[in-house]
C-alpha cells in the first residue's frame, strides 16, 4: 500500500486540473466496479450511461481528457469502443435469457465529422436476427443531432463459459 500511496502523491504533486480531475475519474470508476453499479471497469472510466428502448441500445458519454486524440478531439477507436459496445449490450441483453451471449466477429466503421460537443450518443438497433449471427448497426451522434460516425457489426452466438468455475 505505501508503494501506491506514494504514487498517489507523486502524481499529486505534480498534477495539472485536467490531470486531477482524470485521477478523481479513475478511482470513482474503481469504485463504480467495485459496488457493482457498472458492469466493467471499461464502462465506469469511460461513464457510460446504457438505456434499452424497445430493440434499440443507446449509450451516452460525456467527452473527457481520456477520450482525447493529439488533436483534443475524441480519438475513433473510443468511439469505436463505444459503438461496440453499446452493439454488444443490445445483443447480450435479448441473449441473457437463453443462456447465451454473442461476441463480436467484424465491424466496419465511418466517421463522419470530429465531435464539437460535451457528450456523444451511441444508438444500436438490429438488421438481422439469426439463429447463429446476428448484424447490427450504431450511429453515433452529439446531443444537436449531428452524426459523428456510423458502423454496423456482426456478432456471433456463443454459449459463455461458466464463471462459477
Amino acid at each position: 500500500m505505501n508503494e501506491l500511496q506514494s504514487l498517489l502523491h507523486q502524481v499529486a504533486e505534480n498534477a495539472s486540473e485536467a490531470d486531477m480531475a482524470l485521477l478523481k475519474d479513475f478511482l470513482i470508476a474503481i469504485q463504480k466496479k467495485q459496488q457493482n453499479t457498472s458492469t466493467t471497469y471499461l464502462n465506469a472510466v469511460l461513464q457510460m450511461d446504457i438505456q434499452f428502448e424497445q430493440d434499440t441500445c443507446i449509450v451516452t458519454f460525456p467527452i473527457t481528457p481520456l477520450s482525447f486524440n493529439t488533436f483534443d478531439k475524441p480519438h475513433g477507436g473510443i468511439i469505436a469502443t463505444v459503438m461496440d459496445n453499446a452493439m454488444g449490450y443490445l445483443v447480450n441483453k435479448d441473449l441473457r435469457p437463453e443462456g447465451k451471449g454473442a461476441v463480436t466477429t467484424n465491424m466496419n466503421i465511418h466517421y463522419v465529422k470530429a465531435a464539437t460537443q460535451e457528450s456523444l450518443i451511441a444508438t444500436a438497433s438490429y438488421l438481422h436476427k439469426g439463429r447463429q449471427t446476428l448484424v447490427l448497426e450504431c450511429s453515433v451522434t452529439q446531443p444537436d443531432g449531428k452524426r459523428i460516425a456510423h458502423a454496423t457489426g456482426s456478432f456471433f452466438v456463443i454459449n459463455p463459459p461458466d464463471s462459477s468455475k
